[in-house]
């Protein structure tokens, strides 16, 4: 058998199914309807009583599908909402902190004091001494001549001279 007749056959089939599981609620329009290439869809005809159930349904049923994107937005942002607020607790805690900074190093004095201590900085008419730690700390000398007789000296010269 060709494969277009099969494919006839098989879409005959079809239809006979369709017949067999509406039975008599189905109803066809006719050939004239076929044959004027527009559709010709099997109807079927239901109950009062089903078709209030099935329109009160669809009343439950459409704000539930028009409120569920909102609704899981809304969720999701509920959610930021509470990383954002945390990161804000802390750039204002944050920002506490360097405002007291601020003051603080509003006082000339202090200012002075960072000025010595970090940058080495000093008054006008006054001198700047740097104390270095030993000049032998962490030498190693070799032990041959003239190292040998000079370890000794070095080596209390490192303990503080005793």
């Amino acid at each position: 058998m060709p494969r277009r007749a099969r494919d006839r056959v098989a879409k005959y089939n079809q239809l006979l199914r369709i017949e067999e599981q509406l039975g008599a609620s189905a109803v066809y329009h006719g050939q004239r309807r076929a044959r004027s290439g527009r559709r010709c869809p099997l109807t079927v005809s239901l109950s009062p009583r089903r078709q209030t159930v099935l329109v009160v349904l669809a009343l439950a049923l459409v704000p539930v599908a028009v409120l569920a994107v909102p609704a899981r937005a809304y969720l999701a942002q509920r959610g930021v909402l509470g990383d954002r607020e945390a990161a804000l607790a802390e750039l204002e805690r944050s920002n506490d902190e360097l405002e007291g900074r601020l003051e603080h190093l509003g006082d000339p004095g202090e200012i002075e004091r960072i000025a010595r201590r970090d940058y080495g900085l000093v008054a006008a008419g006054e001198e700047s001494y740097a104390i270095l730690p030993p000049a032998t700390a962490g030498v190693v000398l070799p032990g041959g001549w003239p190292f040998d007789r000079i370890s000794g000296p070095f080596a209390r010269a490192a303990t503080g001279g005793s």
